[in-house]
């Protein structure tokens, strides 16, 4: 989880150097991290206009792999790039950072829950009806339902980084306590 924070620090804050709607010294993005600045005593980066934003050579063969079959042109002959949907703060980044940290948390619970035969699913969930308080099996269902929304459905709420830390902490919560009903 801390790899996921910090790449998600990483992009969002080279995202919205980038981004038009981020523009101005007294612009919102600026007010809370993450952002790039410059160190003590040095000069500040100019935020008047945005910057560019050079990309990998393997984004550049991921992008070949995916508009080969269907090379759209747009009026103006540029390409159009099928990207992931922004999220209510213009990110793009934090939806798919946010996503596949929920989904790779969520495996790990799953695997530490399977050393001692804890409830991961649903069926689990019924073998441990009486174990445990209700409430944390409801919590576990819970949690397991998004992340099957988030890994099958193509259509979902866009996850951000405050839910992952969340199901992140709710995860680890819930393993302690699963793991102390069988004693």
């Amino acid at each position: 989880m801390l790899a996921a924070a910090l790449t998600y620090d990483h992009a969002r804050a080279a995202e919205k150097m980038s981004e038009w709607h981020c523009v101005g010294e007294d612009n919102v993005a600026w007010k809370e991290g993450p952002y790039l600045s410059a160190g003590a005593n040095q000069k500040q980066i100019d935020r008047n206009h945005p910057y560019c934003f050079r990309s990998s050579a393997e984004f550049g063969i991921v992008v070949g792999i995916v508009m080969r079959p269907n090379f759209e042109k747009s009026e103006n002959g540029r390409v159009k790039l099928p990207l992931p949907p922004k999220d209510k703060r213009e990110s793009r980044v934090e939806p798919v950072i946010s996503k596949l940290a929920i989904i790779e948390q969520f495996e790990l619970f799953k695997e530490y829950l399977a050393t001692f035969d804890g409830p991961y699913n649903k069926k689990r969930c019924k073998a441990w009806e009486g174990k445990v308080d209700q409430k944390l099996l409801d919590l576990v269902n819970n949690l397991t339902d998004r992340r099957n929304e988030l890994t099958h459905e193509s259509n979902y709420e866009l996850p951000s980084m405050k839910e992952a830390v969340t199901y992140f902490y709710q995860l680890r919560q819930l393993a302690a306590k699963l793991y102390e009903a069988t004693k």
